[in-house]
């Protein structure tokens, strides 16, 4: 599943950095970001979750962001960064099946991809503050079971 996701997960990381970038509505700022990454439609439909998701949930998960970036205040955390662990944790909280394993592994994966060096390991920090506060486990296969 984290294959044919994957492509999804950097849609709406694109989509939502240029709604952040451009204050730009999703709609406003969609065609442009299809132009660059074609996209199949179950692909295009789950990116497009993910960022209603994070919009829905945005100050929550910032939030949550405050809460495990010690010593970090969030606007000096990278764009990327904010946008892929707030994709994450919308994974982790809304999105029962996707394994918490994947979940983790692609947000760490896109960061170190797509941002700074130390994004991977930055990510991986944050989101793991975030489970130990939300008691969610690497070892849940299935959060519908927890």
């Amino acid at each position: 599943m984290n294959k044919s996701y994957r492509p999804a997960r950097v849609f709406a990381m694109q989509l939502l950095y240029a709604m952040e970038i451009t204050g730009a509505t999703a709609g406003e700022a969609l065609p442009g970001v299809l132009e660059s990454q074609p996209l199949q439609d179950d692909q295009k439909k789950y990116g497009m979750k993910l960022v209603d998701l994070v919009q829905a949930h945005r100050e929550e998960l910032d939030e949550d962001i405050k809460a495990c970036s010690v010593h970090w205040e969030i606007d000096r955390i990278a764009k990327i960064d904010r946008i892929v662990v707030r994709i994450a944790m919308v994974e982790l909280l809304f999105v029962p099946d996707i394994p918490v394993k994947v979940a983790l592994s692609e947000a760490v994966q896109i960061g170190a991809k797509y941002s700074t060096d130390s994004s991977g390991a930055f990510v991986n920090g944050l989101l793991s503050g975030f489970m130990n506060k939300r008691g969610i486990s690497v070892g849940i296969q299935n959060k519908k079971d927890k």
